[in-house]
C-alpha cells in the first residue's frame, strides 16, 4: 500500500476512519440538499436575482458571525459545539423536509431558512476546523485534511448527481429528507471517535472577545503567505460562488439541458476536484507547494473562460472537470497550509478569518453578478470577474518568494 503515500497514512489513524464514515455520507447529503434549495428557488421564480438573494441571506451571516464562531471554537471544546451546531442543522434539514411534504415551501421561506443556515454554519466551520487537529497525530494532519478534502469533494460530484435523480424521480422533499439521515450517521460515527491520551488541549485565552478577534486578524496580516494565499482566494472564491450560484440558470437558458444538465456541471466538477485533493493526499505535505497553488490558479481561471464560451453540455461539463481539479489544489493547498503553519490557540480565529474572507467574497461575486445578470446576460459580468481575478494573480505571484519564506521560517 506504500503507493498510496499519505493517503494510506491518514487512513491508518482509527479515529481517522470513523470521521471518514460519517463524513463522507453527511456531505453527500449536504450537497444534495445544497442543489435541492437552489433548483426550488429556480423553479419557483425563474429569477437571478431570487438565486442571488437566497445565496446571500445564507452567505452573509456565515460571514459576519465567523469571527466571534472563530473566538468561541478557541475559548470552549471545539468537539461540543460543533455538535450543537450539527443538531440545529438537523432541525433545519427536518423543517425544510416539513414544508416541502405539506406543500408549503415558498421562496420566503427559502429565504428564511437560508439566513438560519448561515447562522448556525457561521460557528459549525470555524469548530470543525479544529476537530482533525484534536483526533489525529500531527504528522498524519496534513494527508489527513487532503482526504477529507477528497470527501468534500466526492460530495460535490456525487451530491449534485444524485440530488438530480432524487428530485426527478422522488421529487425535493427526498432531497431534504436525505440530509437529516445524512446528519445522524455523522452523529453515530463521531460518537465513536476517541481523543488521543497524548493530546493536550490549549488552555483557553482569558482577554477579552474584541482582543482575540484582533489577535487573529493581526496573525494573517503579519504572515506573508498566509496574507498573499488569502488574497488570492478572495478573488477565487467569490468568481466561483458567483459561477456556482448562477449555474441553474446557465444549465437551463444558456444549455437549455434543465436539471439533469445542471447535475452534470456539478458533477464534472466535483469530479475534477476529487482526484486533485486524492493526489495532493498522496503526496503528502511535500505538494502544499506556493507555485503550484499559483499555476493551479491560473489553470482555474482559464477553466471558467472556456466554461463561457461552450455552447454544448460535454464541453461545458469537461470545462467544469478542470476548473474542479485546479481550484481545489488552490482550497486545499491553501487550507492546509494554514492548518499546518497555524498555533492551536490561534487556529479558531485564523481558520474563522479565513472563513469570514471566503464568505464575504462570495456574497459579494454573487450579490454583483446577480443584480446584472437579467439585463446583460451571465457572460460578460462573469469575464469581467474572470480578467480582475487575473489582475489579482499578477500582483501576488510578485511576492511568491516572500511568502515561501514566511511559510518556511514557521517550520523551521
Amino acid at each position: 500500500m506504500a503507493w498510496l503515500g499519505g493517503i494510506a497514512d491518514a487512513l491508518g489513524d482509527a479515529n481517522f476512519r470513523r470521521y471518514s464514515v460519517g463524513s463522507i455520507v453527511s456531505w453527500l447529503s449536504f450537497f444534495v440538499q445544497a442543489v435541492a434549495i437552489a433548483w426550488v428557488t429556480w423553479t419557483l421564480t425563474h429569477s437571478t436575482k431570487w438565486l442571488a438573494i437566497v445565496s446571500l441571506l445564507d452567505a452573509v451571516p456565515m460571514g459576519a458571525l465567523a469571527p466571534l464562531g472563530g473566538v468561541i471554537a478557541d475559548r470552549y471544546d471545539r468537539f461540543r459545539v460543533l455538535m450543537i451546531c450539527y443538531a440545529l442543522a438537523t432541525l433545519h434539514a427536518a423543517a425544510l423536509t416539513a414544508l416541502a411534504f405539506s406543500g408549503r415551501l415558498t421562496v420566503e421561506w427559502l429565504a428564511v431558512l437560508a439566513l438560519a443556515h448561515g447562522v448556525i454554519h457561521a460557528f459549525s466551520v470555524p469548530a470543525a476546523f479544529g476537530l482533525l487537529p484534536r483526533f489525529v497525530a500531527p504528522e498524519r494532519l496534513s494527508s489527513a485534511i487532503a482526504v477529507a478534502s477528497a470527501y468534500t469533494q466526492l460530495g460535490i460530484f456525487v451530491g449534485p448527481a444524485l440530488a438530480g435523480w432524487i428530485i426527478l424521480h422522488f421529487g425535493p422533499t427526498a432531497a431534504f429528507a436525505s440530509n437529516v439521515a445524512g446528519y445522524g450517521v455523522f452523529f453515530a460515527s463521531a460518537a465513536r471517535m476517541r481523543t488521543p491520551s497524548s493530546y493536550r488541549r490549549t488552555p483557553p485565552p482569558t482577554k477579552a472577545f474584541l482582543h482575540d478577534l484582533l489577535d487573529g486578524i493581526r496573525a494573517i496580516w503579519t504572515h506573508a503567505g498566509i496574507r498573499g494565499l488569502l488574497t488570492l482566494m478572495l478573488f477565487g472564491d467569490s468568481l466561483g460562488a458567483a459561477v456556482r450560484q448562477m449555474l441553474p440558470a446557465f444549465a437551463d437558458r444558456g444549455l437549455h439541458a434543465g436539471i439533469e444538465g445542471l447535475s452534470t456541471l456539478l458533477a464534472g466538477a466535483g469530479i475534477g476536484a476529487t482526484l486533485s485533493a486524492l493526489w495532493l493526499a498522496q503526496g503528502g505535505r511535500k505538494r502544499l507547494k506556493i507555485g503550484l497553488i499559483m499555476l493551479a490558479f491560473l489553470g482555474y481561471l482559464i477553466g471558467t473562460c472556456a466554461l463561457l464560451s461552450v455552447s454544448t453540455l460535454a464541453l461545458g461539463a469537461l470545462s467544469m472537470v478542470a476548473r474542479g481539479f485546479c481550484f481545489e489544489i488552490c482550497r486545499t493547498g491553501t487550507v492546509g497550509l494554514l492548518q499546518t503553519s497555524t498555533q492551536d490557540e490561534l487556529r479558531g480565529r485564523i481558520m474563522s478569518a479565513q472563513f469570514l474572507m471566503q464568505q464575504g467574497a462570495s456574497a459579494l461575486g454573487v450579490a454583483l453578478i446577480g443584480a446584472v445578470a437579467d439585463a446583460w446576460g451571465l457572460k460578460i459580468p462573469l469575464l469581467l470577474g474572470c480578467a480582475l481575478a487575473f489582475c489579482a494573480w499578477l500582483a501576488v505571484i510578485q511576492q511568491r518568494q516572500h511568502m515561501r519564506a514566511a511559510f518556511a521560517a514557521h517550520h523551521e
